[in-house]
């Protein structure tokens, strides 16, 4: 398990109060694990009687949530509309039992994220509603050129003025809203047709698995399968063709962990399953070009055996074990709000109050929560707050793990939300939000998979203690806090606002590593030995995020504040000659081509986002400081074929662009599997316009 903490936090003003501890049970404790359990059960059973339950502050958002997701009857009325045959779009319906890559049909339907401007006329303005359509992922299996385009349907709902037309205007990419064929999702009917020529491969061999790892597989289903493979991802590099590497492991518990020394490749182009072959098998690090090269070897003798994985598994097991250490059977600290929530909810809008905090929030697949319209003290401080995406690069001397380019995005980040475990994931007295969104043609709602909480900060905000003054106060913040298991990681994001002033964002990341097969000969360059046959991974994690400021307006400037170190002389030391002393040196950058920036070296350089047209009582102007977290990190390798467009967003620390409604996000879902030809190119984004007093938007990366 890799457990890591990222964090940046951006600052502000603001006053303190407080919060204080709880007591929990231990999830893996059984009725015989304290020796005290059954007083502990009766004095809490006792509590519960005279404890009320939390209650929740209910109030009504000043206006209705503009990022509500599409309702059932908008959803099904959309569906409907496309299967139209006076479209003709010549849809299947995707519920089809017999569906196929070859045929045209809906991939994944949601509401279409409104533009900036329609929402700040509608907060701001006299706008009574914000235009709504829906965003329509079409798989265009039967075009002359199969691929997969996202289209804008509306207005909704659904009349006479309503129409499909290409979502072209936030895509920058060379093929527009569309990615070729081999780039698209690995829905049902593209893991069928691959799996398709995987399983009669792998039958064929079935006798030379089972002698050289213990493994087999047959096909999808199969009673007899005790091996799965996963797909490699990027798997097109522009989604002119597909060609494949599959990892065999075990099946049963995190596969992730359970690796073998055998990797094949298939070409898997276009539509038509018939069409896709078996290519190179790669075992004990010795290529093989073809099925019957491998078979000849095999049956010549000539193939050495490596250790096949360990068929006991327990290690992989996070169960308690061992003995109970010195008052460990005592309940852990925790939180209690002794006075009752300090915050304010309308959870039918996404809306929430806090200490001078306002602020709604959106939830969709892609990403999951977002926030929007952040106030403290009834000024905005920023339109967005968003993760774009978050990414992995791995290595590894095989070819599977040195391919290996994820972006989970592509997976569906707020669609691997997980229900959150109360006591443990979030305190027992949290608020817990249900959210919907579309996934597919579906409506879904995920209970319990949100969590609000006030907690205390652990130190005071200030303190002081003079001879005849003491001072101290108390820090507190509000968590807003989601997880996500995507594949091997849990990754859990925080969102705090602080009493302050400032705002904070944090992610943790556990779960399981996705193992190397282990190697003596590697001698840890990949990774350290962390099983008897598995090796840790060398992987970069980075998530980037979207900081949209609009700091008492959308005119703001970022100004960059560099403590510089120069020789001096002063008079008052003439003993001294010349001699260091630091200074500040402002630089406001002036065009988005100055906007692509480093991690500050030894914490040298600050990063502020100002107005310089509204000021303090000092003359200063107002802003916020963007201030580097734990491990603020980006891409190693610049020039990677897995990662060369699609994620350009991570290949500097920090970066400010202007606002524009056509570059609302930084990534794409479709971005996976076409690194060369993505649907968004982040360093287009950068053509020299002016960002001083402009709409500025921050990008991020945590890593």
């Amino acid at each position: 398990m890799k457990i890591s903490t990222i964090t940046t936090t951006l600052l502000g003003l603001g006053m303190g109060v407080s919060a204080a501890p709880r007591r929990t049970w231990n999830v893996h404790s059984g009725p015989n694990d304290y020796k005290t359990g059954s007083v502990r059960r009766r004095a809490l059973a006792k509590r519960a009687e005279t404890c009320p339950a939390p209650v929740d502050n209910i109030i009504t958002a000043p206006k209705a949530n503009p990022f509500q997701p599409l309702s059932d009857d908008e959803l099904a009325s959309v569906i409907k509309f496309l299967l139209n045959e006076e479209t003709g779009l010549n849809l299947t319906n995707s519920e089809s039992p017999d569906l196929q890559m070859s045929d045209n049909y809906i991939a994944q339907l949601e509401i279409l994220k409104p533009n900036k401007t329609d929402v700040l006329n509608y907060l701001d303005g006299n706008a009574t509603k914000v235009p709504r359509y829906a965003r329509v992922t079409l798989h265009e299996g039967a075009a002359e050129i199969p691929g997969i385009t996202d289209y804008m349907v509306g207005p909704l709902p659904i009349g006479c003025d309503t129409k499909i037309q290409p979502l072209d205007y936030f895509y920058n990419g060379v093929n527009g809203p569309k990615v070729l064929i081999n780039a698209g999702y690995a829905d049902g009917p593209r893991s069928a047709a691959i799996d398709s020529i995987v399983g009669k491969t792998m039958a064929s061999i079935a006798d030379i698995t089972l002698d050289l790892i213990n493994f087999a597989y047959y096909g999808s289903g199969d009673e007899r399968n005790n091996a799965t493979y996963f797909v490699q991802n990027p798997s097109s590099k522009d989604g002119t063709s597909s060609l494949i590497w599959t990892p065999w492991r075990r099946t049963g518990l995190a596969p992730y962990d359970q690796p073998s020394d055998l990797y094949v490749s298939f070409d898997v182009t276009g539509t038509d399953p018939s069409l896709y072959s078996a290519k190179m098998v790669v075992y004990n690090l010795i290529t093989y070009e073809s099925i019957d090269a491998f078979r000849t070897a095999y049956e010549a003798g000539k193939i050495i055996k490596s250790t096949p994985p360990t068929t006991n598994t327990t290690f992989l097991r996070k169960d308690r074990f061992g003995p109970v250490r010195k008052l460990e059977d005592r309940l852990a600290p925790t939180v209690l709000e002794l006075d009752g929530k300090r915050y304010s909810v309308d959870s039918d809008n996404g809306y929430v109050e806090y200490l001078g905090w306002k602020f709604y929030t959106r939830f969709d697949r892609d990403i999951g929560i977002q926030f929007y319209d952040i106030k403290f003290k009834d000024e905005r401080i920023m339109y967005e707050l968003s993760l774009q995406d978050a990414i992995a690069q791995y290595s590894g001397h095989n070819p599977f793990q040195s391919s290996t380019a994820y972006m989970d995005r592509f997976y569906g980040i707020g669609a691997q939300a997980s229900r959150l475990i109360p006591g443990f994931d979030c305190p027992y007295h949290a608020t817990y939000w249900n959210p919907t969104f579309t996934d597919g043609t579906s409506s879904m709602k995920y209970n319990n998979s949100i969590c609000i909480f006030e907690t205390d900060i652990g130190v005071p905000i200030t303190r002081h203690v003079d001879r005849s003054y003491v001072q101290a106060t108390k820090g507190s913040k509000l968590v807003v806090r989601m997880v996500a298991t995507v594949g091997n990681y849990d990754y859990l994001w925080d969102y705090s606002f602080h009493v302050d002033g400032s705002i904070g964002v944090d992610a943790h990341a556990s779960g399981y590593v996705q193992g190397n097969y282990y190697r003596p000969d590697d001698e840890g360059k990949w990774g350290p030995r962390i099983a008897e046959t598995i090796a840790g991974t060398l992987h970069t994690h980075v998530m980037n995020f979207k900081a949209d400021f609009d700091l008492l307006g959308t005119e703001n400037t970022f100004l960059k504040t560099d403590i510089v170190v120069k020789n001096v002389t002063q008079p008052w030391f003439p003993e001294l000659g010349e001699f260091e002393m630091m200074g500040y040196e402002f630089t406001e950058l002036q065009t988005e081509d100055e906007g692509l920036l480093p991690v500050p070296s030894n914490g040298q350089t600050m990063y502020t986002v100002i107005n310089k047209d509204k000021l303090n009582k000092w003359g200063q102007p107002r802003g916020y400081r963007i201030v580097p977290g734990l491990s603020n990190v980006h891409l190693a390798s610049q020039q990677s074929p897995f990662f060369l467009k699609s994620a350009e967003f991570a290949k500097q620390a920090f970066a400010v662009s202007r606002q524009k409604d056509s570059e609302h996000a930084s990534s794409a879902a479709l971005n996976q599997n076409a690194p060369a030809a993505p649907l968004v190119e982040f360093w287009k984004f950068f053509d020299g316009e002016s960002l001083v007093q402009e709409d500025l938007v921050a990008w991020v990366n945590l890593g």
